[in-house]
Parts: C-alpha cells; structure tokens; sequence
C-alpha cells in the first residue's frame, strides 16, 4: 500500500571506499543514477511513496542544521520524489511530512520526521580505541540547547498527534529507543528523546509504533518509558549490511538482529486488532517478527 524510504536513499558524499565533498551537481547526478533504475522506476510506478532523508542523501555524513548545501540539497531532494511546486513542504525550512490515510475506525497517521535540518553538532565521545561497550562515535549530549528536530518541527509534530487516528507509525531515519550504540541516533540527544516520549504522553497520541533505518541490520525494540510499550521497528539495509554493528549493545532489543539485506514490513490486521512487524529478506523469507496488539498502545489506565 505504501513505501517508506527512511533515508540513505543514495549515498551522495561517498562511492563506497571514500568520502568526499558534494556539490549541487554531484548530488543531481546521484539522485539521476537512481531515477534510472529499472527497479526504481518499477516500484514508484506501482507503489505510493513517501520519503525523509538521512545524512548521506542529505549530503554529509555528519552534517546537521550548519550544512551550507541544506537548502539546495532540499529542492533536489522533493524534486525527486515529485513534491508539488505549491506545497507547504516547500516553504518551510526541512522536509517533515504527514499523511492520514484511510476511513474512520482504521485511520493510519504517517509522519516522518527531519532528523537532520535542524540538528546541532553531536557530541564526541571520549573513549579510547577498540574499548568496549558502544561502537559509535558520538556520545550524549544533554545541553538543553540541543536539538534534533528544532523548535518549529517540535510544535508542528505536537499538531500532528492531536489529530485522531486509530495507529500512528512515526519514523525517522535513526533508531529512538535503542540509545547504547554510539551512533546517528536519538540516544546522542537524551533530552530530545525524553521530550519525544513525554509529547507522546502530553497529547494523548495512541497506537504509536516507531520506525527507523540507518544501522546497517534489523532489530525491533521496545520501552516502558512512555505511556504505553513504545515499539521501534529498524530495518536497514537493502544494499549493504555491517555484521559489527549488531553487536553494540542494546537492552531493548525484542527480535533480532538480523544481519543480511532486508526490508521492513509493517501488516495491520483490523479484525484481530494486530500489527505485525517483520524484517523481511530479500528472498521473501522472514527473518524476525513481532506482533504487537493495538490494545496494548493506549496510555496508563485508558480503556483499549
């Protein structure tokens, strides 16, 4: 029914042994490679799709809101993926999006959330080579200061869960819950996170189920921190995967990891009031499942 490209859809500052500085042009280039694709061309011409970015088709590995190519780098980006000259994503800074799609009773919300125009510099860690414990690089940054998803993002997302509807995948391009690894992650923004969780709580936004990319294998975790079980379905990748990544530690992890290409799959049985969750291998197998029931996803004491 609908594809969601969670970020790194091209990699435009990287040919696979090296990194290097993007241009305008190199980044049109890039997203034409992949226009050209007849597996490409296949899937968007049968399948409705939605798209965030990462940092590679951002355009830097570790660029947030200083990236002097951002604003250029976004009317690519919508140009691609066939945004109207005339809508509101256009005029405003960052690519967040939402949709409701379906009837009353089986409304599913979709937002995807910019994790990258608005963030502030990361925070390195501190830590030897080769210790143990996180894989990363980046360690938390708690001054209140920083942000992932900048102030007007924040208000918008408030709107957005105010509006009704019965399921509510909410996805970004890093993973929420799973905040160990070190890496491009909520984790490196604690207070951010927290502030993710409490708005979930603060609104009264129920049946949320998390989605995320960005690490190279599939997992699916989970968190009492919220309101209800918060559910974090990460699949990556569907070109490459990292066997080294999945051993960084995460004490949420529920399912998995699988490390081999995959893709995510998120099936809705209304009648029996089911998610279902699989990281899917590229030969049709699946590789880890969760199903999660719909009347776990309401706040503390709210009638299912």
């Amino acid at each position: 029914d609908l594809y969601l490209s969670l970020g790194d859809a091209i990699y435009g500052d990287y040919d696979g042994e090296t990194t290097f500085e993007v241009t305008p042009d190199s980044l049109r280039t890039d997203w034409g490679e992949l226009a050209s694709s007849p597996d490409w061309q296949q899937l968007v011409s049968n399948v409705p799709v939605m798209a965030t970015w990462d940092n590679h088709d951002y355009g830097h590995h570790s660029a947030g809101e200083e990236f002097e190519l951002k604003k250029v780098s976004k009317e690519i980006f919508l140009d691609f993926f066939g945004e109207p000259a005339d809508s509101e994503r256009r005029q405003r800074p960052g690519i967040y999006d939402t949709e409701i799609r379906g009837p009353e009773g089986r409304r599913v919300q979709i937002i995807l959330r910019d994790t990258r125009t608005f963030k502030s510099p990361p925070r390195l860690a501190e830590r030897p080579e080769g210790a143990g414990g996180s894989l990363g690089k980046y360690a938390p940054n708690d001054d209140p200061s920083a942000t992932l998803l900048g102030e007007a993002q924040w208000k918008w997302l408030e709107v957005q869960l105010r509006h009704p509807a019965e399921i509510c995948l909410i996805a970004s391009s890093g993973q929420v819950v799973a905040d160990q690894k070190g890496m491009d992650e909520w984790g490196n923004y604690p207070l951010e996170r927290r502030r993710m969780f409490d708005l979930i709580e603060s609104t009264g936004a129920e049946g949320f189920i998390l989605l995320s990319g960005n690490v190279h294998f599939a997992e699916i975790s989970m968190t009492d921190e919220g309101p209800y079980p918060l559910y974090d379905f990460t699949s990556s990748g569907l070109t490459h995967v990292n066997e080294e990544y999945p051993l960084a530690p995460n004490r949420y992890r529920i399912a998995g990891p699988f490390v081999d290409l995959n893709f995510g799959l998120v099936e809705i049985d209304w009648d029996n009031g089911v998610i279902i969750l699989r990281a899917v291998g590229l030969d049709g197998t699946t590789a880890a499942e969760h199903a999660v029931r719909l009347n776990e996803l309401h706040g503390r004491g709210a009638s299912p």
